[in-house]
């Protein structure tokens, strides 16, 4: 639900988990309660202080002029809010108490299993649990890791800008953390941004993460830098740059005896080959990582190859054998337990162009809809999003 729909339900109830939040925002900054309210009259709205103070308790949820403001006053996306009401869900999955670290673990274990909300309920009690002991290195380490996996489960649940501050605070500790939470998270900022579609932050992050695992040896991190420069590289047009490095990448997994992610780095090196119009040959090496991926039982790769294969396809004008990649993708993705929006909003637009480019205004109208539908729980950017959204905003509301 978003942040002007809840509005409606203000007078109501408000939301014990956005005070929370709010209250942390309010403490990290130093701000008192008549602090924040000479803030929000700087920023041109009206906030008293015992208008806040019913927000932090939960007894009532704020207007969305309100919300503005106080995105305004802790320098976060309105967007933030409407993220922390919708992780409500998740409360009645957090433990009452636990031992941080194996808190840590056992939220590991539930992302492996594609159990997300789970694994951010884990976290997060470890992380209130940390934040309540008495600093010491050995905490603040915990601290950490604690905040980078978190990200990770935020950023599998559609919750960029939440992600993107856990990792903010993660690195706040780096002077403190050991090169390799660093490099992660680096790595995890980079990702975030350029989901975002922030590519200069992306390759200065990606950057950073590479010399830190360069530095202490550091191989298997190493490759995911190197990975995470391909993908700006590819995300910017720059096709065959990002062809070399995502080589250099295969090489340096192959060195740790990566496989996930040594594969994961062969698709995009099709994806590069098919944006550089070697269409067959792109072709050949994403049939190749299909046989790979299913013999591996990694699902997520495999409906990623297919996505990529329908792709290429959808370049070479094959539209029906593009078509069946799109499905056997679909199929993939849209497994019950660990969903792919991303992938499943590629595939319907490549359905909604295919419809459109073959005078199917019946097709063309059902793949539009997968589109709207799947559009809401994007928080992502890539270009086949940034190409509908631009459709849309020319006021084209229907196929």
């Amino acid at each position: 639900m978003g942040a002007r729909a809840q509005q409606a339900d203000a007078s109501l109830k408000g939301s014990v988990r956005l005070g929370s939040y709010l209250r942390r925002l309010r403490s990290g900054y130093g701000y008192s309660l008549r602090r924040v309210e000479e803030r929000a009259r700087a920023e041109g709205g009206e906030i008293d202080n015992s208008q806040l103070s019913r927000y932090e308790k939960g007894i009532c949820y704020p207007s969305f002029d309100k919300l503005r403001v106080l995105a305004n006053v802790f320098n976060v996306s309105i967007q933030s809010f409407s993220d922390i009401v919708d992780l409500e869900e998740f409360e009645a999955l957090k433990p009452a108490t636990g031992a941080p670290r194996a808190l840590v673990d056992e939220g590991v274990e539930a992302m492996k299993a594609g159990d997300n909300g789970r694994a951010f309920a884990l976290f997060e009690r470890a992380i209130e649990l940390l934040l309540d002991e008495e600093e010491s290195p050995a905490t603040e380490e915990i601290l950490g890791l604690a905040r980078i996996n978190q990200s990770a489960a935020l950023i599998r649940l559609g919750k960029l800008a939440l992600a993107e501050q856990e990792l903010r605070a993660a690195l706040r500790l780096s002077q403190r953390l050991d090169p390799t939470l660093q490099a992660r998270a680096l790595l995890a900022l980079a990702s975030t941004h350029a989901d975002q579609g922030d590519y200069f932050l992306s390759e200065i992050e990606a950057d950073r993460a590479y010399h830190i695992a360069l530095d202490h040896s550091l191989t298997r991190l190493a490759a995911k830098a190197v990975g995470a420069q391909a993908r700006v590289l590819l995300d910017t047009g720059q096709s065959a740059a990002a062809l070399d490095r995502y080589r250099e990448a295969a090489r340096l997994h192959s060195e740790c005896g990566d496989t996930y992610e040594g594969l994961r780095t062969k698709i995009m090196t099709g994806a590069c080959y098919t944006a550089l119009g070697k269409s067959r040959e792109g072709m050949r090496v994403l049939r190749e990582t299909l046989t790979e991926a299913r013999a591996a039982g990694h699902r997520r790769l495999e409906a990623l190859a297919w996505t990529n294969l329908g792709e290429a396809y959808y370049r070479a004008g094959d539209h029906p054998r593009a078509r069946g990649c799109f499905r056997e993708s679909d199929g993939l993705a849209m497994q019950a337990s660990a969903k792919h929006p991303d992938l499943l909003f590629i595939n319907a637009y490549y359905e909604w162009r295919m419809a459109a480019a073959e005078t199917n205004p019946t097709r063309e109208k059902i793949a539009f809809g997968r589109l709207k539908a799947l559009r809401s729980s994007l928080e992502r950017r890539f270009p086949e999003a940034e190409a509908f959204d631009d459709y849309v905003e020319k006021g084209h509301g229907h196929a």
